[in-house]
């Protein structure tokens, strides 16, 4: 049985779990077994976000399969545009505010072979 402070801290980490956003640069990147334990493909709307914001999402350990941000997704918005993604895995040299998405879900803002787009919005649902 959860006891009334449970409930609450457990409401307060959703609530910082999901309070997670940016600006920064959206790029490509060719997905494949990620730091969430998964194995995806270019076709698949996947997202990768930088090891500062992987690392620091409420609940990391060691494990970065057991990571709480590997069941959320990622939206970026862009031109009047939002996509989301799945959270599979990290960018360890990425900046900070910027994250990645799979081929099939960056090109609903521009093609794959421009490679960024700067200046997205992007928040962790």
């Amino acid at each position: 049985m959860l006891t009334l402070a449970t409930a609450l801290s457990l409401g307060l980490l959703a609530a910082s779990a999901t309070a997670q956003s940016g600006t920064g640069t959206l790029f490509n990147f060719i997905p494949g077994l990620g730091a969430c334990g998964f194995t995806n493909t270019s076709d698949q709307f996947v997202a990768l976000v930088s090891s500062k914001t992987f690392h620091s999402f409420p609940g990391s350990g060691a494990n970065p399969n057991t990571n709480p941000i590997c069941t959320h997704n990622l939206t970026v918005s862009f031109n009047g545009k939002n996509v989301s993604a799945q959270i599979v895995d990290l960018g360890l040299d990425a900046p900070d505010d910027n994250v990645g998405f799979s081929p099939a879900a960056f090109e609903q803002f521009a093609p794959p072979v421009q490679g960024i787009v700067q200046n997205v919005i992007w928040t962790i649902d």
